[in-house]
């Protein structure tokens, strides 16, 4: 017993040893970056100064004390209560991958095993980040998913009901707000300045435990789990509208940290800790978040326009840092591609900003804005924070040169203008038009109802390998009979501003197919 004792000593005496190395040798000191929407009188101000944020104990350690104090009060709880997850059986077998990421259901230990009523609310909790003193939070969207009611926590055990401002499943960021004035909250930090080795605390919720508080460092940037986007769009940038380019760092994350603040120590936000990597569902040793500067673009873009404008390149291809999808490229292709840095691109949207700018397939994109592209998720995140209508410079390299072309984005419908959630109609959203049946078509299939597929554009549909021809039988199960129904029956779904659809179609080959989605 003695020996282990010592032995457990001597092991933290040693870790004390390296964590003060590499304390002192940080020593960059941030300017913050507060993004225009949530500018706010100096004397609301949270933000720490150089000398509060560099502070070391009289043991010589790091201390966290004074950043912490002026941050925790702004890191909220959020419950969502939901009647869906005990209409699909809460504590079923089928995997979903935020089930680690979202926090438990109250009574933690037995609601997920017991058979709960029918009208009963279960309450998931996680986290959530005070971003403006008049009650604007963000958190995660998963968090929030399918919410009946969401219900916020002060770290002062107040309690207010949340109205949900938008949500945008692609970075699975949530805005939400509630009345209240005079609140903490924490100042947004460019994300882009954020160095790998560099300091970090993460606060949250894990186990809805309230305020906990965990420390490490950025062990990496611009991370692409496929959690957002799936296995089979991971290589091909504009073939889902998902964005992942997250930090990656070792600061205990848990189950209920979902939505919570990963700060400098300046205090500052860099970004909304989002997922686990985990076997188990418990922290292992790495934690994911979204930059700041991507949440920032997001939220504001909820808040002003009700929807998020994103903007498109126009460009599918090959992550030419990934050494298998560069294998089977060159094979097809019967080309000798080497592996490098840089997204090399394989098919150019007809009509889009690259096509127009004179990008071609073949080409591989080496940096934008002066940016270097290093990978798939240094070209999303890069493009995820523009407009359409932003111009972007992208350096190309074509057949041993470097070639520079200004590009215009688009939406995915090719405009180049921004518009207010009330412009986009709910089956423009899908990214295909329709067209009625006519009654020989029915007799001919079998059926009495459905529409068909008139035109389809890069967008969910498509994503979800539906084509032109293809009939949709019925939307959320009911079904459709003409054209407008698409909107009818989506319409519901936005109010929530997000929800899950479920699409039956017939495909061309007679086959019965069904996809399901979130829109928002």
């Amino acid at each position: 017993m003695k020996k282990i004792v010592a032995y457990i000593i001597i092991s933290s005496l040693m870790s004390s040893v390296v964590t003060i190395a590499a304390y002192k040798k940080y020593a960059d000191k941030e300017k913050s970056f507060l993004f225009p929407s949530y500018s706010v009188s100096p004397s609301l101000k949270t933000k720490l100064t150089s000398s509060d944020a560099s502070l070391v104990s009289s043991a010589g350690l790091p201390d966290f004390t004074r950043v912490v104090e002026k941050t925790i009060h702004a890191v909220v709880n959020v419950k969502n209560y939901s009647k869906k997850y005990n209409n699909n059986g809460v504590g079923n077998s089928k995997f979903d991958p935020f089930d680690f990421f979202f926090g438990f259901p109250d009574d933690f230990g037995g609601e997920r095993g017991r058979i709960p009523k029918k009208n009963d609310f279960i309450g998931l909790h996680g986290s959530g980040v005070i971003i403006s003193p008049d009650g604007y939070i963000v958190t995660n969207n998963h968090v929030i998913k399918n919410a009946d009611k969401i219900e916020i926590t002060l770290n002062d055990q107040r309690s207010y009901r949340a109205k949900l401002i938008g949500t945008d499943p692609s970075t699975d960021i949530a805005l939400l707000k509630i009345n209240e004035k005079n609140l903490p909250f924490i100042y947004f930090s460019d994300s882009n300045k954020v160095r790998v080795g560099e300091w970090v605390l993460a606060i949250g919720n894990p186990f809805d435990l309230n305020s906990t508080v965990t420390a490490g460092i950025i062990s990496a940037k611009n991370r692409s789990l496929g959690i957002l986007r799936g296995e089979n769009q991971s290589n091909q940038a504009d073939a889902a509208t998902t964005i992942e380019s997250f930090f990656q760092t070792d600061a205990a994350v848990n189950p209920g940290n979902s939505g919570g603040a990963l700060i400098n120590t300046n205090g500052e936000l860099i970004g909304i800790n989002t997922a686990i990597s985990s076997v188990s569902g418990n922290f292992i040793g790495y934690s994911f978040a979204a930059p700041s500067n991507l949440v920032g673009k997001v939220i504001q873009d909820l808040k002003k326009y009700g929807t998020v404008q994103r903007a498109f390149l126009g460009v599918r291809g090959i992550d030419l840092s990934k050494d298998e999808s560069l294998k089977a490229y060159n094979h097809e292709t019967h080309q000798n591609i080497k592996q490098q840095q840089g997204f090399l691109i394989g098919e150019v949207l007809s009509g889009s900003g690259a096509d127009k700018a004179g990008i071609k397939k073949g080409d591989i994109i080496k940096s934008i804005d002066g940016n270097p592209i290093q990978n798939i998720a240094d070209l999303s995140f890069i493009v995820g924070t523009k407009h359409p209508g932003d111009q972007i410079k992208v350096n190309i390299l074509r057949n041993g040169e470097r070639k520079n072309f200004y590009v215009i984005l688009r939406d995915m419908q090719g405009r180049k203008k921004i518009r207010r959630r009330e412009e986009i109609t709910s089956s423009e959203l899908l990214g295909a038009t329709f067209e009625s049946l006519g009654k020989e078509e029915k007799k001919y299939l079998g059926i009495n109802y459905g529409i068909r597929i008139k035109k389809i554009s890069p967008g969910r549909l498509s994503n979800m390998g539906m084509e032109e021809g293809d009939i949709v039988l019925s939307i959320n199960g009911e079904k459709m009979e003409k054209p407008n129904d698409v909107d009818r029956v989506l319409y519901r779904v936005l109010k929530k501003y997000s929800g899950d659809v479920t699409i039956k179609s017939i495909k061309q080959n007679g086959q019965v197919y069904i996809v399901g989605f979130e829109i928002n």
